[in-house]
């Protein structure tokens, strides 16, 4: 069986993209900080879908032990989903330290030390399948989360240069431009229902694009053309904006 890894399986969306996977015949490395809710997930995948699981701690912050924790891999993923995402009070995050550089080390600076120790395994190798959650809150600096917003951005930009530099070696990056879905994350934040995914919809496109190879995907495709809308709107009128 083929072996893929989820960075970040406790989230809403990474818990449905873990079933997505299983059905699909894959065995999974699992990892997390909330051991307990690991372990219910592989119980419940390995009872319903007959594949094996395996549960690590890993913390998103902890960069000292990224290297550690990808070279205690038996089996090396042929897939990897990173899925590890922040979202909190962005008024507390201009004015908290501790918060500002939370959201920068989960969102961006985490996920690029674990996913640059994956992909120089996957050059070598000359295979294998990056697939990572990136926001279209990335498109544009908003006044309502643009630090946030800087972080998928920068994400982006960095799934990019790398999907470049890994293109002739036979390994695919997957960017996931991904729009509001009802998770725990999105808790008391007003979200338009008919521009908004349940997170099981959400997973089995991100699932179907990974396996697909596509290179940059807005999962719920009306988000492409809001956020070019928005891209298009004059610096000068788009400072005198409100909030949105």
């Amino acid at each position: 069986m083929q072996q893929a890894l989820i960075i970040g399986a406790t989230s809403d969306i990474a818990i449905y993209i873990a079933k997505n996977l299983a059905k699909r015949g894959f065995n999974l490395y699992l990892t997390g900080r909330d051991q307990i809710k690991l372990a219910g997930l592989k119980d419940e995948i390995e009872k319903d879908y007959g594949i094996t699981v395996e549960c690590f701690y890993f913390d998103i912050t902890d960069f000292s032990s990224h290297t550690v924790f990808y070279s205690s891999l038996s089996i090396k993923p042929i897939m990897v989903f990173c899925c590890v995402g922040y979202y909190d009070d962005q008024v507390l995050a201009r004015q908290n330290q501790n918060e500002l550089l939370t959201t920068i080390n989960v969102n961006y600076a985490g996920v690029l030390s674990i996913l640059n120790v994956i992909s120089n395994d996957f050059e070598i190798r000359g295979s294998g399948s990056i697939i990572a959650i990136s926001s279209v809150a990335g498109d544009r600096g908003r006044q309502l989360n643009y630090i946030y917003g800087s972080t998928k951005a920068g994400l982006t930009t960095y799934l990019s240069g790398l999907r470049n530099r890994l293109f002739k070696k036979n390994v695919h990056v997957t960017t996931i431009q991904l729009g509001p879905v009802y998770t725990k994350m999105s808790q008391g934040h007003k979200l338009i229902p008919w521009l908004t995914l349940q997170p099981e919809v959400a997973a089995k496109k991100i699932v179907d694009a990974g396996i697909s190879g596509e290179d940059f995907v807005y999962i719920f495709w009306p988000w492409r053309f809001i956020m070019l809308a928005i891209k298009w709107i004059p610096e000068v009128i788009f400072k005198r904006l409100g909030a949105f």
